[in-house]
């Protein structure tokens, strides 16, 4: 009998944006996955945060407009 496995659903940021914000930035996905994780405290870091939130929006509103008009 296999053990059941569990991801970690807290902290799973979507790599579509997380890979816009490295090409953005020039910064490592490491590096942004701790700014959007808390890890990281600077103003990069709330910039970087900042963004991700933005693009995350934009994205759930153009899935939804598209879900909408199917």
């Amino acid at each position: 009998m296999d053990k059941r496995t569990k991801k970690n659903t807290k902290y799973t940021y979507d790599p579509s944006l997380i890979k816009a914000l490295v090409e953005k930035y020039g910064y490592t996905p490491s590096y942004i996955r701790q700014c959007l994780n808390l890890n990281s405290n600077s103003i990069t870091a709330d910039i970087i945060k900042a963004d991700y939130k933005e693009l995350e929006k934009k994205l759930k509103d153009i899935l939804l407009n598209f879900n909408n008009k199917a």
